[in-house]
């Protein structure tokens, strides 16, 4: 009987192949969806938020007095206590 034999194939260009296909895939995977740690210290660098108590001035400023919104609607913004009074005074005739 005679065999035949399969010429022994070297395994080592597939696992070079299989490697290089990972290398590509994290190298895309980093450039497009990971964190770099520079540009989040950037981004974080560049929002300036206000204190607390900074926020809650400008709010309380806000609710306590008059400005023009929309001068051409002739939209304006009231006291808190002064559009209490109104909504008061015309609900109760």
């Amino acid at each position: 009987m005679s065999s035949v034999q399969t010429p022994s194939r070297s395994s080592f260009p597939a696992i070079v192949a299989i490697l290089g296909v990972f290398l590509v895939f994290y190298f895309l995977l980093d450039v497009t969806y990971l964190d770099n740690d520079d540009n989040a210290e950037e981004s974080e660098m560049s929002v300036e938020r206000p204190s607390l108590s900074e926020h809650q001035a400008k709010e309380v400023e806000a609710l306590s007095s008059y400005a023009v919104i929309d001068p051409t609607s002739g939209k304006v913004r009231l006291p808190i206590e002064r559009a209490k009074e109104l909504v008061i005074a015309e609900y109760s005739e």
